[in-house]
């Protein structure tokens, strides 16, 4: 049986893009987003939640060591 690919489509009719987050709070968390077009990301979002659960404090200190 084929399982159906659900791709979350913002407000505005967009669908959500899957994205990696690489800041030090939320080192390789993915996350679903839309943003403004023609504006940065940072500063326009307009749709935004996350794909991955929380990660473990321990992990998030392995993944930054990692990254150095």
């Amino acid at each position: 049986m084929e399982m159906s690919v659900v791709t979350p489509v913002c407000y505005c009719r967009n669908p959500a893009k899957l994205n990696t987050s690489w800041s030090n709070d939320n080192p390789s968390m993915r996350f679903l987003g839309v943003k403004s077009l023609g504006v940065s990301f940072e500063n326009h979002v307009i749709f935004f939640t996350w794909f991955d659960p929380p990660l473990m404090p321990h992990s998030q200190i392995v993944l930054l060591g990692l990254l150095k």
